[in-house]
């Protein structure tokens, strides 16, 4: 009995990109475009034309003419995801090393009685 097989696509891991963009890139580009479509509606009045185009319309233009290339330009030579986690990392708190040294604190903690005080740059207040 002959085992019958199924053709199935080799490229699975083929991303799927338009215009240079993937998906997901495109999609926040869409929803930020959505935005300044609505933000527009409020803030120009109706009668305001620019090109033969309402106000609110030409803004939702602008940022996705504007938009696209800048993400191809930013995005150039970077992996898959990369606006993601390059949003995600500067939208979280940042831990710092306790072990760094501090580049504020640049004199000693406690002071002895036979220390000199540190020289304060202007408009610090030195200890007293």
């Amino acid at each position: 009995m002959p085992l019958n097989a199924t053709p199935i696509s080799r490229n699975l891991r083929t991303s799927v990109r338009m215009l240079g963009l993937d998906i997901e890139d495109l999609l926040a580009l869409g929803v930020i475009a959505v935005f300044a479509l609505i933000i527009g509606q409020f803030i120009f009045p109706h009668d305001m034309v620019v090109l033969g185009l309402p106000m609110n319309w030409f803004c939702f233009l602008v940022v996705v003419m504007v938009g696209v290339p800048g993400l191809m330009i930013f995005k150039y030579g970077k992996p898959r995801g990369y606006l993601r986690d390059f949003l995600a990392w500067h939208l979280k708190p940042h831990t710092y090393s306790a072990l760094a040294r501090d580049r504020e604190i640049t004199g000693p903690y406690i002071i002895e009685d036979n220390d000199e005080l540190p020289k304060h740059p202007k408009g610090a207040n030195p200890r007293a």
